[in-house]
């Protein structure tokens, strides 16, 4: 019987309520024993993949329940109690399994931490939003006394090129934008037109018969050719 280790890693995507689509990296280890395994590369591979797939599945099922990551690594008994049930299946047991982290990638992290600090500035007084700005003009103007006049420069043009990048990514979302609005107004044109050439022609609707009488006597004529009441040709 072999027993061997298998590390895995993998980035999942994730729904978060809070947070919408985000990035999670999922790090872990497991010890397992196998009859007809002894640990090889190709054994250690698929035993990875049973794990990874399963983990997969087992996030999306969190996912659809809108459960914030922040509660994902309680769930860490339920995930291995998941995993050892599939690879069971496989005749491999699980005799350890741990997840190390579960946490949003580098970049999703730099975001989430990007809105929870405008989620706090938006909380606060305008009072303290005030403190807090002059604070941190307080400290730029610190960092930037004590800069050199080259590395001052090169402050600046970094700052420029990343007003400009932001400039030119606004620009593309309002491109984008309009695009879509323009595309929902010929759509809506389309549809009032397909509706107007559907409905019946007013000019072409029969106008309501008008009721006829003898010109004589005054009594209501049908389509005969001489009055009930006086016999009167009409």
């Amino acid at each position: 019987m072999g027993l061997f280790n298998v590390n895995f890693s993998q980035t999942i995507p994730y729904g978060d309520p809070e947070f919408r689509s985000i990035y999670l990296e999922v790090k872990g280890e497991a010890l397992v024993a196998c009859a007809d395994r002894e640990g090889s590369d190709s054994d250690i591979d698929y035993v990875k993949t049973i794990i990874d797939t399963t983990l997969g599945e087992q996030i999306f099922n969190y996912d659809k329940q809108q459960i914030s990551y922040k509660d994902l690594p309680s769930k860490s008994s339920e995930i291995g109690q998941a995993v050892a049930a599939v690879l069971g299946e496989r005749n491999i047991t699980v005799n350890t399994f741990r997840i190390l982290s579960i946490a949003p990638d580098a970049r999703t992290q730099e975001r989430i931490n990007s809105i929870e600090k405008a989620n706090a500035f938006s909380a606060m007084s305008p009072q303290e939003q005030m403190k807090m700005m002059e604070e941190a003009n307080r400290r730029a103007q610190e960092s930037l006394s004590k800069l050199s006049e080259e590395q001052r420069r090169q402050a600046e043009e970094q700052a420029k090129k990343l007003m400009e990048q932001q400039a030119a990514d606004i620009q593309k979302i309002m491109e984008q934008v309009n695009q879509m609005k323009a595309a929902a107004t010929v759509g809506t044109a389309a549809t009032v037109t397909a509706a107007a050439a559907a409905a019946p022609n007013a000019a072409a609707t029969p106008a309501p018969l008008t009721k006829k009488f003898c010109p004589n006597c005054g009594t209501p004529v049908g389509t005969g050719r001489f009055c009930a009441g006086c016999g009167s040709p009409l």
